[in-house]
């Protein structure tokens, strides 16, 4: 019997609590405490068997009356190989993160992760107590499921059940990333986005591509900055099609995707025999390559120490001396960088040079994210289905107001790629001429309110970008505070649709408090004060936790 239950058994004697007990393998034990037998008293009490769970544990008590005795079973041995198993995977995940080329986590039976590491086998907190539909689902199932990740295009996620208790998720989003940014590097003369291509009528973003088509009719170097997945490269591509240089190349660099034992030569290029494994005839770099266009540094703060030194005198001088060679090769070449991170934030954290901070950020554009322009979901979910539907042949002609309802409320940390991908998704798997609130995926429906908002901000959110355009004062504090600067931009009119971007979110709440007391607590003028819609409001006060009339 004890190894039917894969735990103990023990019979009792009644009348006298005279007992034998043995474990999974038919030991007998000397000392087994009765004590361990949770229920004990209240099963002596029935004449039926009970089954009674134990309250500090996830063993059971099985009670038996077999005459003036009492049969106690329990799984306590199967819930230490549980135990046991659980420790095991946990030593595991990392070796298998760093295998995988992503994230590796283990997840409870309502599909909550309760442990997770790094794509490098770093433990971490990220994620923690947060759901995951697909971990949910492999668990109900009782089988792995595989399903595309939300955190990178052409990623896929997997989720397997090892117990009934816990199961193990990994997905290869960084090897994926890699792959694509290597085979992204340089994309040369592709550029097909205008400012047409831009969807959207809210203030926040009609203010941008105000700003952004005043930067285009000049050659100053510009700092794109914004979350993942907000269309910055859509920004920076059509500011080069609205520029003189729209008939040179565009040519654009993945600063992060290029080993960096590489990325001097084939930012600079190199002469012939100026290394091991150099061609015979030298190689352009990328700066030559976009002569009389535009060079764009993607993710520029992945950029290594000991090369921006070398970028902050090339876009001084406007010259370039190639690895090996002693020419000077002078530059025609207008630079945007961009940033999902706040470069500020790495330049006082010692990972990102002041002086080259300062050479990049002539001219600062914010996109910003899709939480802070819901008015415009209803615009872009309209256009993703007008365009698969166009590139799919699909019969779906439009969205059912509860379902994008649904899409409104979801936080979005995506952003608009993530609102792309969740269309894309439903347009492949519906059955309705008219997307129902049951196209929508699970995760998106469950998604909503402020609690999974403030579980789904991505780390770019938390970081103080400050808003654009910033006080020009601002820009004759070099040494200051990062605190001091946003004061400083504080006291600048921002346009309409600008984000508070402080350094922290009770700056930005003192901010609020002091527009509501000077409108007197009215939203629409408070809205207005800030430079923001009320709905954008309505959210920061309920993120903030700001009662109307606190």
């Amino acid at each position: 019997m004890a190894r039917f239950s894969c735990g103990f058994a023990t019979v009792v004697r009644l009348r006298d609590l005279c007992r034998k007990t043995v474990d999974g393998e038919g030991n007998e034990l000397n000392d087994y405490p009765l004590e361990n037998q949770e229920g004990f008293d209240e099963a002596v009490k029935c004449s039926q068997p009970r089954l009674i769970p134990s309250k500090i544990s996830n063993i059971f008590n099985l009670f038996i009356p077999l005459g003036d005795c009492l049969l106690i079973l329990n799984n306590a041995g199967h819930v230490g190989l549980a135990d046991k198993l659980k420790a095991t995977f946990e030593e595991a995940v990392p070796f298998i993160a760093r295998v995988t080329g992503g994230e590796a986590v283990l997840f409870d039976r309502e599909g909550i992760r309760f442990f997770s590491v790094e794509p490098d086998g770093r433990a971490s907190t990220k994620g923690l107590g947060q759901f995951t539909y697909l971990g949910k689902r492999a668990m109900e199932l009782g089988h792995p499921v595989i399903g595309p990740s939300l955190l990178e295009d052409g990623a896929l996620a997997v989720r397997i059940p090892i117990t009934d208790e816990f199961g193990l998720g990994f997905n290869n989003v960084v090897s994926v990333k890699q792959k694509k940014l290597l085979v992204a590097s340089i994309r040369g003369d592709r550029t097909r986005y205008t400012f047409s291509d831009i969807v959207g009528k809210s203030e926040a973003i009609l203010g941008y591509i105000q700003q952004a088509h005043q930067v285009a009719g000049t050659s100053s170097t510009v700092l794109v900055c914004g979350e993942t997945g907000t269309g910055k490269e859509l920004f920076v591509q059509s500011i080069h099609n609205a520029s003189q240089q729209s008939r040179g190349p565009f040519v654009a660099v993945n600063c992060g995707a290029i080993p960096s034992s590489l990325v001097e030569s084939q930012l600079f290029g190199y002469e012939a025999g100026a290394f091991t494994g150099a061609q015979k005839q030298g190689q352009q770099g990328f700066f030559e390559q976009a002569s009389g266009g535009t060079l764009f540094l993607d993710e520029i703060s992945e950029m290594g120490l000991e090369l921006q030194s070398r970028l902050l005198r090339v876009l001084q001088e406007r010259e370039l001396v190639r690895i090996g060679g002693k020419k000077i090769i002078p530059l025609n070449v207008r630079v945007i960088a961009s940033t999902n991170v706040d470069l500020w934030h790495t330049v006082t954290s010692g990972k990102f040079r002041q002086d080259l901070y300062y050479r990049l950020n002539v001219v600062e554009l914010w996109i910003p994210p899709l939480r802070e322009r819901v008015e415009d979901i209803p615009l872009l979910v309209r256009h993703f289905i007008d365009q698969f539907r166009a590139n799919f042949g699909s019969f779906v002609q439009d969205i059912a107001d509860d379902a994008l309802n649904c899409l409104i409320s979801y936080p979005w940390p995506g952003n608009v790629r993530e609102l792309r991908n969740c269309l894309e998704r439903i347009m492949n798997l519906t059955t309705h001429e008219v997307i129902q609130l049951e196209d929508i995926p699970v995760v998106i429906r469950k998604g909503g309110g402020s609690q999974a908002y403030a579980s789904a901000r991505t780390p770019a959110e938390a970081m103080p970008l400050e808003a654009a355009p910033a006080n020009p004062a601002s820009r004759h504090l070099p040494g200051a505070a990062p605190q001091e600067r946003f004061a400083a931009n504080a006291s600048y009119a921002a346009p309409p649709g600008t984000f508070l971007r402080g350094p922290t979110q009770a700056m930005e709440r003192t901010l609020i408090l002091q527009a509501l007391e000077k409108s007197a607590y009215n939203r629409r003028q408070t809205a207005g004060l800030l430079g923001i819609s009320t709905t954008t409001l309505w959210r920061k006060m309920k993120r903030l936790r700001i009662s109307p009339g606190s």
